[in-house]
């Protein structure tokens, strides 16, 4: 699933990158159309918003998890115009507990590659993406201890509408 959905992405990007660079909202579609699909946004939330999750209302889980969405929708998206044809090494997949890492690593021309890691775990018979390591760096654990201080000093409503004005402006 994690190959054919990156080679899907990088096939379209290719594509139609002149279109992407002067419409990014045709690239965001895309990335929602073949990438989202696949993550555990439930899971993810639940982990980066880690203590906090317990105390929001079930409407401020759902803004969450969509405002955390269109931010790594577009953080993902602009990544996409560092990809200039660089191979990418797929490495089997292996049992992480009861969930999956698969690994990929990107030959940038450097002396080590770039190594991503991406953890899944099942959602409604399906694997679901809910975490991505770059070089062994957790995407969702960095966001929780960054969105972790913004919540104990101003609180999750704070923290929600900063991320729709950083989302809206981009």
């Amino acid at each position: 699933m994690i190959r054919k959905t990156s080679e899907k992405l990088l096939e379209e990007f290719t594509a139609n990158r002149s279109t992407y660079e002067s419409d990014p909202s045709s690239l965001y579609k895309m990335v929602n159309r073949i990438a989202i699909p696949h993550f555990d946004f439930d899971r993810m939330t639940r982990i980066v918003l880690g203590r906090h999750y317990s105390g929001a209302t079930p409407e401020q889980r759902h803004q969450f998890a969509e405002e955390f969405k269109i931010l790594l929708v577009r953080t993902y998206s602009q990544a996409l115009f560092q990809y200039s044809d660089e191979k990418i090494k797929y490495i089997p997949a292996v049992p992480y507990g009861k969930d999956m890492i698969v690994r990929e690593e990107i030959d940038v021309g450097a002396a080590v590659p770039v190594r991503l890691e991406y953890l899944l775990g099942k959602k409604d018979g399906n694997w679901k993406v809910y975490d991505v390591r770059i070089d062994g760096i957790s995407l969702v654990t960095t966001f929780r201890k960054s969105y972790n201080i913004t919540i104990n000093r101003k609180g999750l409503p704070v923290l929600i509408a900063e991320l729709q004005k950083k989302n809206s402006i981009q």
